[in-house]
């Protein structure tokens, strides 16, 4: 029997609503207000009542400053306030799907290469949102320094939001330079001066400070300050525009557009805005997004933007999960043996969970779904514990096969019954399927798409089987959930994968209290399975070595040795274990103390043969006042979302972090499972790299990605990430000797295009390993391209350099692909000496200078090399006149003739007084300013 009446009390629901913003995660903008914008304090933050006013203050002068720059278009209607579970302070509300890992704004410890400066994890795809902004506690009660928070604030939310970037430069930085040097043509030909780099609309007064020796600043031939330093605008300077360049001008409220006379952009200036957003003005992306594209939200008077303020979370916070799981035809191998005996590996994998994962405490409940109802099967909502364990495996396992799929309906069920989650919001499912949706079912996915949205439950999809549904993964997207892939005849790690990735909905703990996964991996049957990993000084408690077999629901007969073998002769172990239904095929030792810093091994010896077998290695924090090192990995979409008519632009990124301090130098790879039509397709591995090229935003910032482009069609993708340090791998504590900063603020330290400077104190993080999950997506009809449509990636490094006559040009050659490692076909590398030449515009026209094999020397040439190589060019200096600042910049070309966006562009002077005496010298022949780039009118 269906549930009928539920449904139709929620399609009443769904009539009313209409469509509804399907960003879970993120606030939604309705009748100008942001709705549910989420504030979270990290559990690592202890506990401060005073913080709690100091947000509500920050957030009202935001609300105010955001009503004025958007032009009266928004403001924060509702803010919610999500505190840490470790923190006892009066709620207002319950969660309901709040979480700190996906909240806007997340206030917790600083990041070294930050300090207490706000900042925003984006991409560089303009007009993408952002990952979250990142405020300390120091900077949500003290932050003045670094301007008015409401505006401070309202220059990361941009970022944040509409995905657009600074308009300021940064000292030392090669590609956003706080200086650059300014050309104009009069009577006496080309003059260059040095001008702060900054957009704004308007005179700029101040002065420049040394930042090592708070005195003045050292300047070169050319007149340009050196790396160290910093120009700070005061308040007499005459600014409206625009709020991401110097939002601490108490008179610059506004963005700058592309239209008006008053707050006019600047496209020239080398700045992240015009290099990602190819000229572009903030305003004009701003006003293309999807708050305020074709006049949505136009402008109102409101003349109280106040937010309300809602404080969430806490000690109650408490999340309820429900496992809909597929007991229709298809998963019975006896009705499709081409299939594995899905039901039993599935029943096996909920087993496992329940048994020895789901935190004691945890809210649970279990509905079995095909075509009808079984309310004798499954459990009702219970808090777990260990006198129900056994309970809830024995109701698993009795599961059994019925008749046909309907997944919506099952979904429905779980939200409404008043024994499952009773239509309370902010809980979650798991849903694990193999089939397609019957026809003959009550309801379909956009109905149930829009009703999870609305009652902010999230989706976490496990996809047993190639055959499973295409349409899950875009309810897990819609629900800011998460989905994996279990493909037939793979090791329970992948299950146990899955049902991990879904407990990470629950209420976040300490860094110190949360496990990591030093080592992870499938074995099919092998006698002897011998493999190593690393100890690190960082983690060591709670040590646990977890081996599960899969051996076709069956009693193993034979005995099995592990052994687990550390540094010194005393750390082994050995142990004699045998598979059962009753140990559900699992082995677990947990160390009692502390493991020993090292290498670790482990053997496992076995006459009998399984089907499969997995090993995962998981520790803590040895010290609770030391962070360990730990790694995120997931799957980041660019201007191309899944599902639409252009080319999927997806890169794998992986964060590598000792709390949140950045480690750079690691080896990180991604390991992309992917289908096959025709045999066996082995996994791709991607070399991610963090050098702020391609797919990478900030070199050495421990975020490393890269494009992932080698599909192999229509199907499931998974991935995984993989991170190996050693002596050469470092962390980054911050400053060695401090930053001098004045009474008064200016612009941030860091960071531009890199992360670590002269004065960053690395220290060596020693040899680690550590692994990560980062789920899976689908490729459907359509995602994919039916020819080669993927271009070279920007080159964005692009730099000269000179030794006294010595010109050399250098740069990361791109891909064929994006940053991918095969060669494109050529470069186009021309100059001028008029920067604007270089435009996307005008960058073909065939009377601009370019550069040939013939202006290079020592066998230089313009073909291209591997993607990601260094490519330094030699170049004939005399085809330059004396005296002239040039401009140069470059695109790469592949086979198909797709064409990469037009490089930053780099300038030098050239001149002959060389103080050698020969033609051309360090500092005014061919020297390198490294300071300036040009709008690109392509991404």
């Amino acid at each position: 029997m269906r549930p009928i009446g539920l449904i139709a009390e929620a399609l009443g629901l769904l009539l009313i609503l209409g469509l509804l913003d399907l960003s879970e995660s993120k606030a939604t903008l309705t009748n100008n207000g942001y709705e549910d914008f989420v504030v979270a304090i990290s559990p690592d933050v202890p506990q401060d009542d005073s913080m709690i006013d100091s947000i509500k203050e920050m957030m009202r002068d935001m609300s105010r400053y955001l009503y004025i720059a958007t032009r009266k278009r928004s403001y924060l209607r509702t803010v919610k306030i999500l505190l840490p579970k470790t923190w006892n302070y009066p709620t207002d509300a319950t969660v309901s799907g709040e979480t700190f890992q996906d909240a806007e704004f997340r206030i917790d410890t600083p990041n070294s290469a930050y300090g207490d400066s706000p900042y925003t994890q984006q991409s560089t795809d303009c007009g993408v949102p952002g990952d979250y902004t990142h405020l300390t506690p120091e900077y949500v009660k003290d932050g003045l320094i670094y301007g008015d928070k409401g505006k401070t604030l309202i220059h990361e939310f941009s970022k944040l939001r509409w995905g657009v970037f600074e308009e300021h430069g940064y000292p030392g930085d090669e590609m956003f330079p706080m200086f650059y040097l300014k050309e104009t043509w009069g009577a006496n030909g080309q003059e260059t001066v040095a001008k702060p780099n900054f957009c704004v609309n308007g005179d700029i007064k101040g002065y420049e400070q040394d930042i090592i020796s708070n005195g003045a600043c050292k300047r070169d031939l050319n007149g340009l300050p050196d790396g160290n330093c910093v120009f700070y605008a005061t308040q007499d300077s005459d600014v409206t525009s625009s709020l991401m360049a110097l939002p601490y001008l108490s008179t610059n409220v506004n963005f700058c557009d592309d239209e008006s006379e008053a707050y006019l952009h600047n496209p020239e200036l080398p700045t992240k805005q015009n290099l990602y957003c190819n000229g572009r003005s903030t305003w004009s992306v701003i006003s293309e997004s999807t708050d305020f594209k074709n006049n949505i939200n136009p402008p109102v008077n409101i003349s109280n933007t106040d937010p309300k303020f809602i404080i969430i979370g806490g000690e109650e916070q408490i999340v309820k999960y429900v496992m809909v799981m597929d007991v229709s035809r298809s998963m019975d191998p006896n009705i499709n043996p081409e299939h594995a005996d899905r039901l039993t590996a599935m029943k096996d994998a909920a087993k496992r969970f329940v048994n020895f994962d789901i935190p004691d405490g945890t809210v649970l409940g279990m509905l079995p779904f095909s075509t009808d109802q079984y309310p004798n099967l499954g459990f009702y909502m219970t808090a777990v514990n260990q006198g129900n364990r056994e309970t809830m495996v024995k109701k698993i396992d009795e599961l059994k096969v019925q008749s046909g799929t309907c997944i919506t309906d099952g979904l429905f069920r779980a939200v409404q019954d008043p024994n499952y989650l009773n239509n309370a919001e902010g809980n979650a499912i798991i849903l694990l399927t193999d089939g397609q949706q019957d026809g003959a079912c009550n309801t379909n996915y956009d109905q149930i798409r829009d009703y999870l949205v609305k009652m902010k439950v999230r989706l976490i999809t496990i996809a047993l089987g190639k055959s499973a549904d295409q349409e899950i993964e875009e309810l897990a997207e819609a629900t800011g959930g998460k989905s994996f892939f279990v493909d037939d005849n793979s090791g329970p790690g992948d299950f146990s994968d899955a049902f991990t990735g879904s407990t990470t909905f629950q209420p976040a703990d300490t860094i110190s209290n949360t496990d990591m996964t030093l080592y992870q991996n499938d074995f099919d049957y092998s006698a002897t399975i011998l493999e190593a990993f690393d100890v690190d000084v960082s983690v060591g408690k709670n040590f646990t070595l977890r081996v599960e077999i899969a051996n076709g629901n069956k009693d193993c007969n034979q005995n099995m040795n592990i052994s687990l073998i550390g540094p010194n002769i005393s750390d082994r172990k050995d142990f004699i274990f045998k598979c059962s239904k009753q140990n559900f095929g699992t082995f677990i030792h947990q160390l009692d103390g502390d493991a020993t810093a090292g290498r670790w091994q482990f053997f496992i010896k076995s006459t009998e043969q399984f089907d499969s077998l997995s090993v995962r290695v998981t520790s803590r924090s040895r010290y609770a006042n030391d962070d360990p090192i730990q790694t995120k990995c997931w799957i980041k979409t660019g201007e191309q979302q899944l599902g639409t008519e252009v080319y999927l632009k997806l890169s794998a990124v992986a964060e590598v972090k000792k709390g949140n301090m950045p480690v750079i130098g690691a080896r990180v790879r991604a390991y992309i499972t992917r289908p096959s039509t025709n045999g066996e397709t082995p996994a791709l591995e991607l070399e991610l790299d963090d050098n702020g090229s391609g797919a990478d935003v900030i070199k050495n910032d421990g975020i490393y990605s890269r494009y992932f482009t080698k599909y192999t069609g229509v199907g499931r993708y998974s991935v995984k990430c993989e991170v190996v340090g050693d002596d050469t791998t470092q962390i980054n504590e911050g400053f060695i000797i401090s930053r001098a900063l004045p009474e008064q603020p200016g612009a941030p330290i860091c960071c531009g295009s890199v992360a670590v400077s002269p004065n960053s104190k690395l220290t060596n993080s020693g040899n680690f390993t550590r692994q990560a999950i980062g789920g899976s997506f689908q490729a459907k009809p359509g995602d994919l391209p039916t020819e080669d449509k993927y271009p070279p990636a920007r080159v964005t490094d692009l730099k000269l350099t000179n030794d006294c006559g010595a010109v050399k040009l250098t740069f990361t050659a791109p891909g064929d692909d994006f940053d991918s490692t095969e060669p494109a076909k050529e470069y186009i590398i021309k100059y001028s000496e008029y920067a604007s030449d270089l435009t996307e515009a005008n960058f073909k026209n065939v009377t601009i200078s370019e550069l040939t094999d013939l202006d290079l020397l020592n066998n230089g040439t313009l073909d291209a090399y591997n993607g990601g190589e260094l490519v330094q060019l030699d170049l004939n200096t005399t085809i330059f006149q004396n005296g002239i600042v040039y401009s140069f910049a470059m695109q790469a070309v592949d086979e198909n003739g797709n064409e990469s966006p037009i490089s930053v562009i780099a300038k030098l002077a050239a001149g002959n007084n060389c103080r050698t005496g020969a033609g051309f010298m360090v500092s005014s022949s061919f020297i390198v300013i490294l300071v300036s780039f040009i709008l690109s009118f392509q991404m």
